[in-house]
């Protein structure tokens, strides 16, 4: 029995030495203040999405919903995911061997159907010239340099000038953004060199200026390597080659922080200043929360469910892509498109069009919007914890957005700290009457709902609220009718 014991206890502490506890979660306040007399700036629209309305083929319109979000920009890059044989070169110029200036040449027939229904919301568009992410291919069937760079740039300038000078019995939609390729530094999209790429971006970019010279072009949907975009800076400056915009991405495993997307946006803008191009324009056109485990993604049916139902479509990913959109505001970035409107894994919607917990998100975020002029606010840190605020134009109402993502990983995984509670100090507030607050949550059971009404001030009101982890709050302050 005693050799027993001395056997067992000698595997428990090989098993424990196994695991990395957790350090204890302790529950604290957050302090926030909001002094609305103290205007900082505009906040900007940067909810834009990849992907329009159409779903499933055309099946599912979901232009109401793009609506409620007031979704302004969509890009377009792995349509064909949800609407297939649109966008992309090889089913606008089907046949590479036809003649490129012939009008019959190119179907442009559901790519316009696609792009009339976002023009139909207001939006605005960035055009990816190249493909979509071919999952279905091993290896992919388009990630090599076009076989001739002079045709390529030539079919690119004329799907310019259809969607934006009528060519080919086209339309006059103002098309501003033209991107050329994406994420040219992996290999996923590109097999060819660096210096190939920047030699077909050089020929496409001065084609389309050449057949429109309003638009805006630029590249190379960077996924991981600043030194392919420094490369690509450098070559233009040389050859004189148009830039407007360098566009990047981002995905942030739980491991990193939301803030991630604020120091990449300083080195693209630190990347831009260095290489002679500091008017040209940040765009990030892909970002989203992420789970990076690769061989329990393709592997683990229960994994991949628990990583993009649960995580990164449930309240962790809404709380991380709040924090993103907050954080956002104090970069150079011009355009940012999350990764993805659409009914796929990482979508705002599921297979069936419902919304999933981030649609909550970027429909607060809307309501920010309605409130344009950014005031003072405190809180907010470095640890996905973050608070912004606007007022009215007119001072009619006010709007707080705080996001809680703090805990989902620090607290949630690893230990940390949790915050179950606000103390938010409203100052400057211009009413001298009482003013109506309300109180909207996104957590694990409410979806942007209305949680508390009452009649508060005037003066400096400080409230107290016991919150979820994770979680966001939309508060909402306006005069009494």
């Amino acid at each position: 029995m005693k050799t027993s014991a001395r056997i067992l206890t000698a595997l428990l502490v090989m098993a424990s030495s196994l695991f990395v506890m957790p350090r204890p979660v302790r529950a604290e306040t957050r302090t926030i203040e909001v002094d609305f007399s103290k205007v900082v700036g505009a906040i900007k629209p940067l909810n834009g999405v990849n992907g329009g309305p159409l779903m499933t083929r055309g099946a599912m319109d979901l232009s109401s919903n793009f609506s409620e979000l007031g979704i302004k920009h969509v890009r377009l890059h792995d349509v064909p995911w949800m609407y297939e044989n649109v966008v992309d070169i090889e089913y606008v110029f089907p046949r590479f061997e036809a003649d490129v200036n012939d009008p019959q040449s190119y179907d442009f027939f559901l790519t316009d159907h696609y792009i009339k229904a976002i023009k139909a919301l207001g939006a605005e568009i960035t055009y990816r010239l190249g493909y979509s992410a071919e999952w279905t291919h091993h290896p992919p069937l388009h990630n090599a340099p076009p076989k001739d760079f002079g045709k390529w740039a030539a079919i690119c300038a004329h799907i310019v000038q259809h969607y934006n000078q009528g060519w080919a019995n086209g339309y006059h939609f103002s098309i501003k953004y033209w991107e050329i390729w994406n994420e040219a530094d992996q290999s996923g999209f590109w097999t060819g060199t660096a210096l190939e790429y920047y030699k077909l971006y050089e020929l496409t970019a001065k084609a389309i200026k050449s057949a429109d010279p309003s638009v805006k072009v630029g590249g190379p949907a960077m996924a991981d390597h600043y030194e392919f975009v420094e490369g690509l800076l450098d070559y233009c400056r040389e050859n004189k080659a148009p830039l407007d915009f360098i566009s990047w991405h981002t995905y942030c495993a739980p491991r990193h922080e939301p803030y991630l997307a604020v120091s990449r946006a300083a080195k693209m803008q630190e990347l831009l200043d260095k290489h002679g191009f500091p008017k040209a324009e940040s765009v990030l056109d892909e970002w989203s929360y992420f789970w990076d485990d690769w061989d329990g993604l393709n592997n683990d049916a229960a994994f991949r469910k628990e990583a993009f139902a649960n995580r990164i479509g449930g309240i962790r990913g809404a709380a991380f892509d709040a924090s993103v959109l907050i954080y956002l505001q104090d970069t150079s970035v011009a355009i940012a498109d999350f990764f993805s409107g659409s009914c796929e894994w990482f979508g705002l919607f599921d297979e069936f069009g419902v919304p999933r917990k981030p649609y909550f998100t970027f429909k607060a975020f809307k309501f920010l919007l309605e409130t344009p002029e950014r005031v003072f606010t405190s809180g907010s840190g470095h640890d996905g914890f973050a608070v912004i605020a606007g007022i009215s134009k007119d001072k009619s109402e006010a709007t707080i957005l705080i996001s809680n993502f703090v805990s989902a990983y620090l607290g949630g995984d690893v230990g940390g700290k949790q915050y179950n509670h606000y103390d938010i100090i409203l100052r400057g507030l211009p009413w001298d009457k009482p003013f109506i607050y309300k109180n909207y949550a996104v957590d694990r059971s409410h979806d942007l709902d209305l949680i508390k009404s009452e009649k508060l001030g005037p003066g400096t009101v400080t409230i107290l609220e016991d919150v979820e982890t994770p979680s966001l709050r939309l508060i909402h302050l306006g005069r009494v009718p």
